[in-house]
């Protein structure tokens, strides 16, 4: 097995010039760096990562904890996460929670064993409750991004939520419509909460309002958000238009259209909250909320790592970001009731 002697000497260097590239322990140029990077991996030589933490009482680990890092809004973050701590001399470990909120809380036990130096969090939950659990499993600097936990002092970065969703529902009332549906994800998360908060403040704002039986819980799914558009879609008082409140939830929303042979925005016009990379791609081209993701993530690991460097307590700062709409194919005009019985025809037709 290589060891550090070895690298010292491939690289002609002292062993503490290889200590200090390694540990980003002490100023080095550019070049010795780059000598002492090659030569660790043309020998293979993997740091006693475990030892080191245990001698000098710092970790090189952060911690990612997403709900479900397929999601592509999560992946990204996950990338961009990485990038940020890798330029900085730090290893990621991403964690995947599958909304389950058991098990957000094993994963916090093993990032303790694991003696990470800090976690960029995405939580399963909001309450008060939560918030209690969470501060009794960390111990670590902390940056919450997407949705706020109660009662926790973390730093916490996120889309402005309320003008995202204001923004999506504003967009089809000023359209025109009103048998407005919204597709929203689970009670007790901050993101949809504030979302759903912004949409009725967009009825508000026109003298209207958004009824409770307008909103449909997908639990952020795009199953259950296929589910209930398909329910929503055959009720006697058929929605002219949608908001999806998240991407796979939008997902869900634009495969019920396609299976009930329902053109948007002929048909139906929606728009979703989150952006997705291939939107140009899919037809009908989204109307989405975009948010500026990497730009979010790049500010959450500068926070985190700040605390690190500075062992200081968390500051319980609020950075949230402004929303943007993308305007695409999906959002048309309320045209009145005249395609509604053409609608129907097609409507029935999918029920055979």
């Amino acid at each position: 097995m290589s060891t550090i002697r070895d690298v010292a000497k491939k690289a002609g260097v002292a062993i503490s010039t290889v200590s200090a590239v390694i540990n980003r322990s002490a100023p080095t140029s550019a070049e010795v760096v780059a000598r002492v990077e090659r030569a660790i991996a043309e020998i293979r030589y993997a740091p006693q990562q475990a030892a080191q933490t245990l001698r000098s009482g710092r970790s090189r680990l952060v911690g990612v904890i997403v709900p479900d890092i397929t999601n592509p809004h999560f992946s990204t973050l996950a990338r961009v996460v990485e990038k940020q701590c890798l330029h900085a001399g730090y290893m990621t470990f991403v964690y995947n929670t599958d909304e389950d909120t058991d098990l957000e809380m094993r994963i916090l036990g093993m990032m303790r064993t694991q003696r990470v130096a800090g976690l960029i969090l995405i939580s399963t939950r909001s309450d008060d409750r939560h918030g209690r659990r969470l501060m009794a499993e960390i111990n670590v600097p902390t940056v919450l991004m997407g949705s706020f936990v109660a009662g926790t002092p973390y730093d916490f970065v996120a889309l402005d939520d309320v003008e995202a969703g204001a923004m999506a529902a504003g967009r089809l009332l000023d359209l025109g419509h009103r048998r407005v549906a919204v597709i929203g994800g689970r009670e007790g998360v901050s993101s949809h909460e504030l979302r759903l908060k912004g949409c009725r403040a967009a009825f508000r704002r026109r003298g209207l309002a958004l009824a409770d039986d307008q909103v449909s819980l997908a639990e952020f799914s795009a199953e259950r958000a296929y589910e209930e558009t398909r329910r929503r879609l055959r009720s006697r008082l058929r929605p002219t238009a949608i908001v999806s409140l998240s991407n796979f939830m939008t997902i869900g929303v634009m495969r019920a259209l396609a299976d009930m042979r329902l053109r948007s925005p002929d048909d139906v016009s929606f728009v979703g909250v989150d952006d997705f990379d291939w939107a140009d791609i899919m037809r009908p081209r989204p109307t989405l909320i975009a948010q500026p993701i990497e730009d979010m993530t790049r500010t959450a690991i500068a926070a985190l790592l700040e605390q690190i460097a500075s062992d200081s307590p968390p500051a319980r700062r609020r950075l949230l970001f402004a929303p943007k709409l993308i305007v695409r194919d999906s959002c048309g005009p309320f045209e009145g009731e005249d395609a509604a019985p053409e609608v129907e025809r097609r409507l029935a037709h999918e029920k055979g």
